[in-house]
């Protein structure tokens, strides 16, 4: 509730100084249709920022467009007062100090909106430090810039009274540096910039247009003066506002579309989910219904032969030798249909979880694979997907595994990591011939993970192969 607050105290703010700069040629005499052409840049962030509001209320970067059009719109009202406060070389100074300041915080909005774009998170963890140090650094500067000025500094280009806190030795070297804050954008397009590098190719088609647009709103906060020498000071305001206005829509359109595009994201990775879900499931019913029908046929037809070859023993020795083989057989065809069914989803994973399920699977494996389990792993228990998807991996890497080496040579390994569920299956065979590092066994384990959100890395060389598959997955509770 006090976040919503806030940004309802951003919108009415924001209005109140978007209808004082309307108004301001009634109310005030030093204003004119340049104060009102002042406020279109800051009113474009404030406008789409507020639809930002309605439509991603909880994304920070359509906060920060809120917050820059809200602060410019109520600085630029604060510049009007203090120029009209003539009478009063202290009001007029608190208006304009207040007015300037608020100003800076505007910049520093929109770096915050640049350096968070588009997903409303930091690239990097060194961004933190670098957007709080430029927005102290450009506070500051303003402040000091306001004590080094001879005369109190007017938002609207009229010159004001005496300033009352003038500190002539600083007038030497903060008297021009009242724009320091100008800056603040430019740094937030490198910030971008250096995201955009290191970003894939769905998110750069969302930076693309912010990236263009921040360009232009630093080319012309850097060339300010030549084009005011250039173009004149109205040439110059009116090509920099046009250009400039683009940055808050590319911004809104840029955190919309992504945003649309998690959602998508979010929907697939939940079907996969419930597709595993759903796998995992039915090779829980197959497992049951080989156990309780099939398996338990034949060994009631087992029992049968048992008996008539035991009747038959004594009166036709070379009947109860027939039966002897198709004793036989049927048990070989019990045993296969046992491992069936354990192969398909075995009840220890069921009953006891992957640690075991995995335990048990390679004791009934020939030599003598090493396995290693984390702590953590060994009594959790994951989502049934999760589980059924890693024991079908690590089932399916050590066959492939144990083809190409010694069995005791093949580990096998079970941990926890900041990244999820990690199972890592090594040998020290050959390794992987460079024509089959994209063939169907590598591509048959990336999509059995990639059903539950997970991923592989495969590490292979003449010292043997490591293949491991990371999965997304915390124990439930």
């Amino acid at each position: 509730m006090r976040g919503r607050a806030f940004v309802t105290l951003q919108l009415v703010v924001g209005a109140v100084g978007a209808l004082l700069l309307l108004a301001s040629p009634a109310l005030f005499a030093t204003a004119g249709t340049d104060v009102l052409f002042a406020g279109v840049l800051p009113g474009a962030f404030f406008g789409c920022g507020a639809v930002a509001q309605v439509l991603r209320p909880q994304h920070v970067v359509g906060e920060r467009l809120l917050q820059t059009g809200a602060l410019h719109l109520v600085a630029i009202s604060l510049g009007l007062l203090a120029s009209g406060t003539t009478d009063s070389r202290w009001a007029s100074f608190g208006l304009a100090g207040v007015a300037i300041l608020l100003f800076a915080l505007g910049f520093v909005a929109l770096l915050d909106a640049l350096a968070r774009f588009p997903d409303g998170r930091y690239g990097h963890p060194l961004v933190v430090p670098v957007v709080r140090g430029a927005a102290g650094a450009g506070l500051g500067l303003a402040a000091l810039a306001l004590l080094a000025s001879v005369r109190v500094p007017s938002m609207v280009d009229e010159t004001g009274p005496a300033n009352p806190l003038h500190v002539p030795a600083l007038a030497s070297t903060f008297a021009d540096l009242g724009g320091a804050a100008f800056l603040l954008p430019v740094l937030g397009l490198l910030l971008l910039a250096v995201r955009y590098r290191d970003a894939d190719a769905g998110e750069r088609g969302q930076m693309r247009w912010p990236l263009l647009t921040a360009a232009a709103v630093a080319v012309g906060l850097l060339t300010t003066s030549l084009l005011e020498e250039a173009l004149g000071p109205d040439g110059q305001a009116a090509l920099f506002v046009t250009a400039a206005a683009a940055l808050p829509a590319s911004l809104l359109v840029g955190l919309l579309r992504h945003d649309e595009e998690a959602e998508r994201r979010m929907a697939v990775e939940e079907s996969r989910a419930r597709l595993a879900e759903a796998t995992a499931e039915e090779r829980r019913r197959l497992e049951r219904d080989l156990h309780d029908g099939a398996q338990q046929h034949l060994i009631g037809l087992l029992a049968q032969v048992e008996l008539v070859r035991e009747r038959l023993d004594a009166v036709d020795p070379e009947a109860a030798r027939q039966l002897v083989e198709i004793r036989d057989g049927l048990s070989s065809a019990h045993r296969e249909l046992r491992e069936l069914g354990q192969g398909i989803h075995p009840s220890a994973l069921t009953d006891h979880g992957l640690a075991e399920a995995v335990r048990s699977a390679m004791a009934r494996m020939p030599g003598q694979p090493t396995l290693t389990i984390d702590p953590r792993v060994e009594s959790a228990r994951y989502g049934p997907g999760v589980e059924s998807a890693v024991y079908l991996f690590i089932l399916e890497c050590l066959t492939n595994a144990m083809k190409h080496t010694d069995d005791d040579a093949v580990r096998v390994e079970l941990a926890a990591s900041p990244r999820g569920l990690v199972a890592t299956v090594a040998d020290r065979g050959p390794g992987i011939p460079p024509d089959a590092a994209n063939g169907s066994g590598l591509t048959g384990l990336r999509d059995r993970l990639a059903a539950v959100g997970g991923t592989i890395e495969v590490a292979s060389g003449r010292d043997g192969t490591t293949v491991s598959g990371v999965v997304p997955a915390v124990p439930r509770g």
